[in-house]
C-alpha cells in the first residue's frame, strides 16, 4: 500500500484524508480516482474468517443495498491477501463490499488506527466527495461487533448528501418496504388460507414404523392462500417436499403461474431448522424468487449462515450459484406488510433467541411459535393458570385471540426439570399459554424425535387433562403431523 503520510494520531471528523494506493478485490484501488465522485465507507476489520467479520460484513453490505441510490463506494480492509479476500467475499456473499489487503497495516496507520500492539482498530472511516472524514466509529472491544445504530447514521448522511431529505425514520419505514418481493400486479384479496404442515420434528429427521402416523421431518410449514400467497415458516426436512408441491401442477392451479414468489421466515438458525434448504427444489428454477427474514444481528446474519451449510465441504451446489432470485433481510421489531398480509414477530426464550411470528390475512391470524421454553419452571396446579413469570407475556400479545397458535411442545413440564437451557415447551405451557391468549385452535409442535406416535398421543392427552383441569373445553387442540392441512 502506498500512502501519503502515515498519522500517529487517530484521525478525527474534518481532517483530510490521506490519499493511497492499494490492491483489492477489483484489482489497484486508487482513492483519488474517486474522490469528487462519490462518498468513501471504509471498514477496518481483523481478519476474514473471523467469527463477528464473517457475520458482520454481510450485514453490514445489506444495510447499504437498502440506502438507496447513493453515491457510495465502500471498501473492506484488513490485513488479509487478495487471494484470501476474493475467497472470502464468494463465500459470505460480498457485492458491494470491496476488499483491500493491508498487509503492513500502513493504511490503518495512515488513519492512526493502531492500537498500542500496532494491530488495526475494528473501525469505520466515512469520507465525503471532498475528501474530509465526517465521521469515525471505533469499536473498544475486538470481538463487539459494530454499532448498527451509528452505521445507519453514517449511511444516512450518505443520503442526504444524495439527495434524500425524508430522514431516518422515513428510511426505515422504506427497508421495511423492501422486504416486499416486486410484482406487475398485487395478489387478490384471498377468500380461503390453507396452513400445511411439512416438517413436524425438531432436533433430528426420523424414520421407521414407530413414526407413521406423525412423520419425521424437521420443521416447516406453509401458509397459503387461494390467490397466490406462500409464507414459509422454516426450512428443516419438511422444506423438500414442499418445494416438490410448489413446482407441481397443484400448486400451479393455485397461484396460477409458472413462477414460484414467496418468504420464507426463520424463527432461527439451528442446523435443524434450515437444513432443508439445499433441497428445496424451487431455488434450483431461473426466475423463481424467495425473500428470507428473520431476527438477525451483527452477530448472525442470515445469508451467510445459509450460504455456510452449502459450501462444497458440505454440499456441491454454493447458495451464490443458485439461479432463483434469493434476498435476505434481518427483521427488527415492528410490524411489515407482505402481499396485504400483516406480519409482528417477538424474540422468544432460546439458546439463541428464536422469533415467532403472527401473520394476519383476510380476517384470520396465524402464529408460529417453535423452540422457545418458559421463563421459569412450570408446575402446573388444576383450575389455577400460569402467570407471567412462566409464560412470556410477548407470546401472549403475539397470540392474542389467534385463530391458529403453533406451538412448541417438545418435552412434558416434569421432563422440562431435567432440560432447563434446551429451549423447549410443555404441553401444559401451551395449553395455559392459548387459553391466557383467547386462541381458537392449539398445535402441538416440535416432536422430539425420541417420541414415537403413541408417546405423542400420550403429550396429546396430557394437553387436554391440562384443558379440562382449568375448564377452558372450547379450545381445539391437535398434535401436529406431516402432512396436516388446516383450512382457513
Amino acid at each position: 500500500m502506498e500512502s501519503q503520510n502515515i498519522n500517529k494520531t487517530q484521525i478525527k471528523a474534518g481532517e483530510k484524508s490521506p490519499i493511497w494506493i492499494a490492491q483489492s478485490t477489483s484489482g489497484e484501488i486508487n482513492l483519488g480516482d474517486y474522490l469528487s465522485n462519490t462518498a468513501i465507507l471504509l471498514i477496518f476489520y481483523r481478519a476474514d474468517w473471523s467469527d463477528v467479520c464473517s457475520d458482520e460484513l454481510p450485514l453490514l453490505e445489506e444495510m447499504i443495498k437498502l440506502s438507496g441510490n447513493i453515491k457510495l463506494k465502500t471498501f473492506g480492509i484488513s490485513k488479509d491477501s487478495v487471494a484470501s479476500h476474493n475467497a472470502f467475499a464468494h463465500q459470505v456473499g460480498l457485492e458491494q463490499i470491496v476488499l483491500i489487503s493491508d498487509p503492513d497495516n500502513s493504511l490503518a496507520a495512515s488513519y492512526g488506527l493502531l492500537n498500542a500492539d500496532n494491530q488495526c482498530k475494528r473501525a469505520t472511516v466515512l469520507i465525503d466527495v471532498e475528501g474530509y472524514v465526517q465521521w469515525v466509529g471505533i469499536e473498544a472491544e475486538i470481538n463487539k461487533p459494530r454499532s448498527m445504530t451509528e452505521f445507519e447514521y453514517a449511511l444516512n448522511l450518505v443520503r442526504g448528501w444524495s439527495g434524500y431529505t425524508d430522514g431516518i425514520e422515513k428510511w426505515r419505514s422504506e427497508r421495511r418496504k423492501a422486504m416486499q418481493i416486486e410484482r406487475d400486479t398485487p395478489l387478490a384479496s384471498p377468500t380461503k388460507l390453507q396452513v400445511r404442515f411439512w416438517g413436524t420434528r425438531g432436533s433430528i429427521p426420523v424414520s421407521g414404523i414407530d413414526y407413521q402416523r406423525y412423520g419425521g421431518n424437521t420443521s416447516c410449514v406453509s401458509l397459503t392462500s387461494d390467490t397466490g400467497h406462500l409464507f414459509i415458516f422454516d426450512c428443516g426436512s419438511g422444506a423438500r417436499e414442499l418445494g416438490n408441491y410448489l413446482i407441481s401442477d397443484a400448486w400451479l392451479e393455485v397461484s396460477g403461474k409458472e413462477q414460484v414468489d414467496g418468504y420464507i421466515f426463520l424463527s432461527h438458525t439451528h442446523w435443524d431448522h434450515i437444513q432443508g434448504f439445499p433441497f428445496f427444489s424451487p431455488v434450483f428454477k431461473p426466475g423463481n424468487r424467495f425473500n428470507t427474514l428473520g431476527w438477525s444481528s451483527c452477530s448472525q446474519t442470515l445469508m451467510s449462515i445459509m450460504a455456510r451449510q452449502m459450501e462444497q465441504i458440505y454440499f456441491p451446489v454454493s447458495l451464490h450459484s443458485l439461479p432463483s432470485e434469493l434476498n435476505f433481510f434481518s427483521m427488527k421489531n415492528g410490524t411489515y406488510f407482505l402481499d396485504g398480509a400483516q406480519i409482528t414477530g417477538k424474540l422468544l426464550k432460546h439458546p439463541i433467541p428464536s422469533a415467532a411470528y403472527r401473520v394476519e390475512l383476510n380476517n384470520r391470524s396465524i402464529v408460529f411459535a417453535t423452540d422457545h421454553e418458559p421463563l421459569s419452571l412450570p408446575q402446573p396446579k388444576p383450575n389455577e393458570l400460569m402467570g407471567d413469570d412462566i409464560i412470556d407475556v410477548n407470546l401472549l400479545e403475539l397470540a392474542h385471540n389467534a385463530d391458529i397458535l403453533i406451538h412448541d411442545a417438545q418435552f412434558t413440564s416434569a421432563q422440562l426439570a431435567n432440560k432447563i437451557g434446551w429451549g423447549h415447551s410443555s404441553p401444559e405451557v401451551a395449553v395455559d399459554t392459548a387459553a391466557r391468549a383467547g386462541v381458537k385452535k392449539l398445535v402441538l409442535y416440535h416432536h422430539d424425535p425420541s417420541n414415537d406416535d403413541d408417546t405423542i398421543d400420550l403429550l396429546l392427552e396430557l394437553a387436554n387433562q391440562r384443558r379440562q383441569a382449568i375448564g377452558f373445553n372450547d379450545l381445539k387442540i391437535v398434535a401436529a403431523r406431516d402432512g396436516m392441512t388446516l383450512e382457513l
